[in-house]
């Protein structure tokens, strides 16, 4: 496969030499299953071990990855820096996803000595983006409940004949009105048919209740109370003003909590990009905070985007990355539906038995900068230089990759690091551990037959956004060099349990041994993301 003329990429600024700006990884921050921080994410990769567990909700029938992770041993770091109440604020606001983005982004500054200082030096030329599955959905279910739970009682209160002169008229039999709802007396007791049936009578006569519309007009004119010229005075005034008269109203009425007050406003720091938003202010950085969401291709997307804001010369540096929520059941219900997810507590191992994966949770923090600037400042990298980042879609399926728009990344990732196929020694495959893992090896028909090809979500599972990174950090970071020799830990995989009809491709395969090869000129690494949400991503690096 050779860099393709018709690609879609952009080689960005060059240097003086006519080279693009040459992009480097300078700090990575991990929270994984089984893993609360880069070290022991690179200690679980070398172990190989699974580190999932049954999910409790569905007793037992599936296995997730839990991310391990305690906000608190960050608490020093963070009051070391802020206002006492930013560790509590994070803490009683930001939910899960925005938290592990901040904790991974704070051991990524730590990863790299300087590396937090320098980038102070900077700023504002860095910017900082996160993408995420599916944000927190633990989040809006339980905002969800608040409301419709709320709702319920509000609308049996205004239903009762004591407040609704309608329904009092109609069960009178003095009234009648069209389309009404079938009584719940008719239905069964302890039915969910009554159940459901309580719940659309009381909606339909809450409606036409007298009593409602008169709270209503009252429950306006309180809010009507505005801000006068003097803005600073005034608002106290009127705030005080609301609060009295809405105590008055509810002693009035007596009624339950409305559902415009039933939702904690948390739910407002469950925004798309609250963890990018989140990190920017953490760390004080000035320079635009934005998500950017593309499901399994969210890694190689957002660090495309890094590349594109660097090598154009509009940026120095960008702290980016993902962040995936711990399944809830509800989540591991919907990848069941899919057919994609292992049921049993028997774990799905990619390349092997092709029985499904399994959903992860967790965050995976990269700050990339250019070589150029950080070097002037004294600042060195973590030795991996990111080669080209190639994007495309589908264009045909939600969840099943097709041949053509994989391969479209792969050119486009080749066409920016202007090398072939040839030139590479490692290939990390993204490996669900399902019928497609065969497919898969279509797509790299042109690499040579020497490379050696990696899979590890049999270890921490499928990240929704984040399994790119932990894969690429696997891949790049676990990796020894000795002189020009380069020693790959294994990814887990005993060598005989390959699924037959993978064994037979011809491939050489990374198991649960260590492996060395000699790269006189640096070890080229591919890592390929598909899959749900139709967008694919690949990214081509070098470990120096």
């Amino acid at each position: 496969m050779v860099a393709s003329l018709n690609s879609t990429s952009s080689a960005g600024t060059s240097t003086a030499l006519g080279r693009p700006r040459r992009v480097s990884l300078y700090g990575v921050g991990i929270v994984s299953p089984g893993a609360a921080n880069l070290r022991e994410f690179l200690s679980l990769i070398q172990e190989g071990k699974p580190a999932l567990s049954p999910i409790e909700e569905l007793q037992g029938a599936f296995l997730v990855g839990n991310p391990k992770f305690d906000f608190e041993v960050h608490r020093d770091w963070i009051t070391q820096r802020h206002a006492p109440n930013k560790f509590s604020q994070l803490s009683d606001k930001g939910y899960s996803h925005v938290r592990m983005a901040v904790g991974t982004s704070i051991d990524a500054l730590e990863s790299n000595p300087g590396l937090e200082q320098t980038l102070k030096k900077i700023d504002p030329r860095i910017f900082v983006c996160y993408g995420s599955g599916f944000g927190d959905l633990e989040a809006y279910f339980k905002g969800h409940d608040e409301y419709k739970a709320a709702e319920s009682s509000w609308q049996k209160f205004w239903a009762h004949p004591e407040r609704n002169a309608a329904l009092a008229e109609y069960l009178g039999g003095k009234k009648s009105f069209e389309n009404v709802p079938p009584s719940p007396t008719t239905f069964e007791i302890d039915t969910q048919e009554r159940a459901s049936a309580w719940l659309a009578w009381n909606a339909f006569w809450s409606e036409k209740s007298d009593g409602l519309q008169e709270y209503l007009r009252e429950f306006n004119e309180m809010e009507s109370i505005t801000i006068g010229a003097d803005v600073a005075n005034d608002k106290l005034n009127v705030i005080r003003a609301k609060a009295k008269a809405k105590k008055a109203l509810a002693d009035k009425w007596k009624h339950p909590v409305p559902p415009w007050e039933a939702v904690n406003a948390n739910l407002l720091w469950n925004l798309p990009n609250a963890p990018a938003a989140q990190v920017s202010m953490l760390h004080g950085i000035h320079g635009v905070s934005y998500a950017s969401i593309g499901a399994c291709a969210t890694f190689g997307l957002v660090l495309r985007q890094a590349l594109d804001g660097i090598r154009s010369g509009n940026y120095d540096a960008a702290i980016v990355g993902t962040t995936d929520l711990a399944p809830p059941p509800e989540l591991v219900a919907g990848f069941n539906a899919a057919k994609v997810l292992a049921a049993g507590c028997d774990i799905g191992v990619p390349l092997c038995n092709l029985r499904g994966t399994h959903v992860a949770g967790g965050a995976c923090t990269w700050i990339l900068a250019a070589d150029d600037v950080m070097e002037k400042l004294g600042q060195k990298s973590l030795g991996i230089e990111i080669m080209g980042v190639g994007l495309s879609s589908d264009a045909e399926h939600i969840i099943t990759p097709s041949l053509e728009g994989p391969k479209l990344c792969i050119r486009d990732a080749f066409a920016q690091a202007s090398i072939t196929p040839a030139d590479v020694h490692t290939w990390d495959m993204h490996a669900t551990g399902t019928p497609g893992d065969w497919s898969e090896f279509k797509l790299i028909d042109n690499l040579p037959a020497s490379t050696i090809i990696t899979a590890r979500k049999g270890i921490f599972g499928h990240g929704m956004s984040t399994c790119g990174g932990w894969e690429l950090t696997a891949q790049l970071l676990s990796t020894q060099k000795n002189g020009t020799k380069y020693s790959l830990l294994g990814s887990g995989i005993e060598n005989q349990k390959v699924h037959p009809s993978i064994r037979n491709v011809g491939r050489t395969l990374a198991t649960d041994k260590p492996m060395t090869l000699e790269a006189p000129n640096g070890l080229v690494c591919g890592k390929l993301s598909m899959g749900i949400g139709g967008i694919s991503s690949c990214v081509l690096s070098k470990i120096h």
